[in-house]
């Protein structure tokens, strides 16, 4: 282009990249030459000559999650506001993964990593630390080991889920959980249960609760030991720790003919897609996944940006979302 305008190599680059002064007929003669070849400036090259390479490397549990998908959907609008493009690796689950994912990330150059991370395993501490750039956990309290993170309320969101079904005259409560490995999910959630049963007294029976995966089958199987059939000592109530958990065991009582409310009633958390269009609508917890995406991205940008930002756990709010699952068994006056 230099050549074909008669021009240095160097002007051209200024009127490329707008910077200092080109005479206006010399600037007009490089714009036409631009035009008539249809040269766009390689992204890639110009990056590297900046030491940036606008993307942010995205770390999620699994693809088929309503909840990882919205989260997503929060990072991805929040980073193309300042120009980033997100990178994704779904990890599925494996800790293992997520470590391979940040080295993948460390090698392609990102300017900054979000991950949804399934547990803070030693390997994935030491790789965040060894990266080099900006990191933002999501899910999980990373804020102990200095590491930046967007949480959710999780044992309060049990706790005051808990209490609804004991203000609706429930006291035999089952809970169907999963690992405690994943500490928010798995710990701080049925810590929220049993929060809400000691306030008023009510002695957990370890019998009522069920620890499992997260697949609708895993609900189905916690449902079928906790209510193997109505009788006086079953819970009337099951609260299961995710949604999918919750929908999975309305579907089977409601395939062994039990009724739901009536004689079990479910409750769940999360407020995913289908929560309120399930027949009965499911009373969950509502989280603000698309938001909690977005505040971690703006967290990471800052960073980026070298704003001082301390580490510490962001906290997400949450709601109640009343709806047909649970039954009234309190009799009326």
């Amino acid at each position: 282009m230099a050549a074909r305008a008669g021009v240095s190599t160097s002007t051209v680059s200024r009127v490329l990249n707008q910077s200092g002064y080109v005479k206006a007929e010399v600037r007009a003669r490089i714009e036409q030459v631009i035009a008539e070849t249809g040269y766009v400036p390689s992204g890639v090259a110009t990056n590297l000559k900046k030491s940036s390479t606008q993307m942010v490397g995205v770390v999620i549990p699994r693809i088929n999650s309503f909840a990882s998908s919205e989260i997503t959907a929060g990072i991805s609008t929040a980073l193309s506001e300042f120009g980033y493009i997100p990178i994704l690796g779904s990890s599925t689950n494996i800790p293992e993964n997520e470590v391979r994912y940040i080295d993948i990330f460390k090698r392609q150059r990102v300017d900054g990593v979000l991950i949804l991370a399934t547990q803070l395993t030693e390997p994935l501490l030491e790789s965040m630390r060894e990266i080099s750039v900006p990191v933002v956990v999501i899910g999980q309290d990373a804020s102990a080991f200095g590491i930046p993170c967007v949480i959710q309320d999780e044992r309060q969101a049990t706790r005051q889920l808990t209490d609804h079904l004991i203000r609706s005259g429930h006291r035999r409560i089952g809970l169907i959980g999963v690992a405690d490995w994943d500490i928010q999910v798995g710990c701080e959630r049925k810590g929220g249960y049993l929060d809400a049963l000691a306030a008023v007294g009510i002695e957990a029976d370890p019998t009522w609760t069920v620890t499992g995966g997260f697949d609708l089958k895993d609900g189905a199987a916690g449902a079928d030991r906790l209510v193997p059939y109505i009788h006086s000592g079953v819970p009337t109530a099951l609260l299961a720790v995710t949604d999918r958990l919750a929908i999975g065991a309305m579907s089977r009582l409601i395939e062994r003919r039990i009724d739901v409310p009536q004689e079990v009633s479910v409750a769940g958390v999360g407020d995913i897609d289908v929560a309120s269009v399930y027949n009965p609508k499911l009373t969950t917890v509502h989280f603000d996944y698309f938001g909690t995406g977005a505040v971690a991205a703006h967290m990471l940008v800052a960073q980026m940006r070298e704003e001082p930002i301390a580490p510490e756990a962001r906290i997400m709010p949450f709601e109640l979302r009343i709806r047909d699952s649970v039954a009234n068994l309190k009799p009326r006056p």
